[in-house]
């Protein structure tokens, strides 16, 4: 052991010592000063939410956009990340939720049945973040590649026990005043003398006009509006998957957000808005996966639309997650250690959109163009008894038997969901939470909320 037995090395080495400890001490203070600061930060109320939902989107449809798209998501690089669960209340489908069940839990921080569009098991409407919003003077927003009566964005501006009531809740809507409403689903804001489902004669476009809506079904009209209340409809029903989306007509989920930021931002008090790619699950109950990959990408490209805001902004919360899993999707299958995805690629039309306009003459053709796939005698005899059978379920077969994509079911199933979080408030979402803890999170981070629900640690 080294003694210092110089009196002047001993003042020295005391000093040193001492400047330590006062330097651990003032290090150890002002750290947690620093933590205690972020936590408080953490708390302030965020002038904006805009909140991204992937309709069925588990993490294997994340892994498989990233795969087709050959490059990381944006969405991956949100700093936090978190899993939900998604049943609904117990009944019949104990464990697995509709959209319903899963968007009435995001919008209000309540369990209901499936089915029900905002209201509890006893029927009774609950109130979502978009009315609290609205409440608070912020302006909302709801955005869409599906109906946009649809059981997602229905949750946040209806409230009903039918989610089928589409052309009640359309109207709702349009009472609502909401500021912002893009998607499709016009047969339900018109008469059927229009082409529309309405039985009782009213025109909600005409209506809307008079709240003040400017009304578009272009992506040219879209581009032409920038302030005020606007209402577009870009198709009958949902609007089309990516795979067969007309550039020159119905807008990108990108664009229609872009567009919504851009108004809803007009407003001093902040807003809400929600976004759906709604898609992702109708291409997944088809067990479609290049199209469900690309509607991933697409969803993705308008993550990167509100993450560019919210960076420039520094007082916007964005939240990505989904509903609900659907399909029970597998990136390889079939007890075979291999994927491929350069199959998928050649792919360029939606499943759906192919498989009608197949005959026994041209079917082998037509595939062989639009999937990329040169059918083998037997596949041939399959494909030509679907046809006569006008069932698709062969088609879908030969596809993901030739990509070698897994799938569990062609509905929901129970798995948690991913979600991430950019901004004010983002680390609170870095942990395993319900579904209806992210309504209440958005809640305290509007600053409407009671502090008892959980935090990340």
């Amino acid at each position: 052991m080294f003694i210092l037995k110089n009196s002047k090395f001993k003042k020295i080495y005391s000093l040193i010592l001492s400047f330590i400890l006062v330097l651990s001490i003032f290090l150890q203070t002002n750290i947690y000063a620093i933590a205690e600061n972020m936590d408080k930060d953490s708390q302030k109320p965020v002038k904006n939410i805009i909140l991204l939902i992937g309709d069925g989107m588990g993490e294997s449809h994340i892994t498989l956009g990233r795969i087709l798209k050959g490059s990381e998501l944006y969405m991956d690089s949100m700093p936090y990340n978190g899993t939900v669960s998604t049943h609904p209340l117990p009944q019949e489908e104990k464990w697995v939720t509709d959209s319903a069940a899963a968007g009435t839990a995001l919008a209000t921080g309540v369990k209901t049945y499936n089915g029900y569009i905002s209201v509890d098991k006893n029927k009774k409407p609950l109130e979502t973040i978009l009315e609290k919003s609205q409440k608070n003077g912020k302006s909302v927003g709801l955005v869409t590649t599906t109906r946009i009566t649809h059981a997602t964005p229905a949750v946040f501006a209806s409230h009903n026990a039918d989610r089928d009531a589409e052309n009640e809740i359309a109207e709702e809507m349009i009472e609502h005043k909401v500021n912002v409403l893009l998607g499709g689903g016009k047969r339900h804001f018109i008469p059927k003398t229009k082409g529309g489902k309405r039985e009782d004669n009213k025109n909600l476009i005409e209506k809307a006009k008079q709240y003040g809506y400017k009304y578009v079904e272009t992506v040219d009209d879209l581009n032409k509006i920038n302030k005020g209340k606007i209402l577009g409809l870009f198709n009958l029903t949902h609007m089309n998957y990516e795979i067969d989306r007309d550039k020159s007509k119905e807008p990108s989920l990108s664009e229609m957000t872009a567009k919504a930021i851009e108004i809803l931002n007009n407003e001093k008090n902040g807003f809400f808005l929600m976004v759906e790619g709604g898609r992702i699950d109708h291409a997944s109950h088809a067990n479609d996966p290049a199209t469900t990959a690309l509607d991933v990408i697409a969803f993705d490209d308008a993550v990167k639309t509100a993450l560019d805001f919210a960076k420039k902004d520094k007082n916007t919360l964005v939240i990505v997650t989904a509903d609900h899993e659907t399909g029970g999707l597998a990136i390889g299958g079939y007890g075979v250690y291999n994927f491929k995805p350069e199959e998928l690629k050649k792919q360029k039309i939606s499943l759906e959109n192919l498989f009608p306009t197949l005959n026994e003459k041209n079917f082998e053709k037509e595939i062989e163009q639009k999937l990329g796939i040169k059918l083998n005698p037997e596949e041939s005899k399959e494909i030509k008894n679907s046809i006569s059978k006008k069932s698709i379920e062969s088609l879908v077969n030969i596809v993901n038997l030739n990509s070698n994509t897994g799938w569990a079911s062609s509905a929901h199933t129970a798995t948690d969901v991913p979600i991430k979080a950019y901004g004010p408030g983002a680390e609170r979402f870095s942990i395993h939470m319900d579904n209806t803890d992210v309504n209440k999170i958005m809640l305290e981070m509007f600053g409407w909320s009671d502090k008892n629900i959980k935090k990340a640690s």
